[in-house]
């Protein structure tokens, strides 16, 4: 059966494809970021936006200040016991992965991770992207599109190898059904 990851394991996978995930256990725990949306009474401090790296269970939580991300993957809220979570597959998740600030963040690091390997084709980049996310090299027609989404972002860009297209390309594939549902 297919099955959607849970928000804080969508949040681990886009440290880890992004090289940021911090994986020391224990320790203490860190301050969520708070957007300019998130207003009330006794807003506390925010944290860095992503965590400082650290795995979503380091992530403190704070009621009334709930990580809007998690909110849309169904994150349960700390006002009770929840025995199982509930899944949906709603338009908001759609959009926070296109519009989140931590997702765009972590797709630009990624893709800096990517050009900073020297001596690499279009082609072994990309491979290496998809091997990231997915666990698997991209088929022959997938290798086609990502290299020439690569060639028309450049090309907008105005430069081969920019940044900004290869973390296009990174943002791309972190909102793929793929990245997020398992089998």
């Amino acid at each position: 059966n297919v099955r959607r990851l849970e928000a804080e394991a969508i949040r681990d996978s886009i440290l880890i494809v992004s090289g940021r995930l911090d994986r020391t256990m224990e320790g203490q725990g860190v301050l969520p970021h708070l957007t300019e949306h998130q207003v009330g009474r006794g807003k506390p401090a925010s944290g860095p936006l992503d965590g400082n790296g650290r795995r979503s269970v380091y992530l403190a939580v704070r009621r009334n200040f709930l990580n809007p991300m998690f909110t849309a993957f169904d994150y349960p809220t700390p006002f009770t016991c929840i025995g199982k979570r509930t899944v949906s597959n709603v338009p908001a998740q759609a959009l926070v992965m296109m519009n989140n600030p931590f997702v765009l963040q972590q797709a630009e690091l990624w893709a800096k991770r990517s050009l900073a390997v020297p001596d690499r084709s279009a082609e072994q980049r990309v491979t290496a992207l998809y091997e990231a996310a997915f666990s698997r090299p991209p088929t022959k027609a997938e290798l086609t599109a990502a290299t020439g989404f690569i060639a028309e972002q450049a090309k907008e860009y105005g430069k081969p190898d920019d940044l900004r297209a290869w973390t296009d390309l990174a943002h791309v594939l972190v909102n793929a059904k793929e990245f997020i549902f398992i089998e």
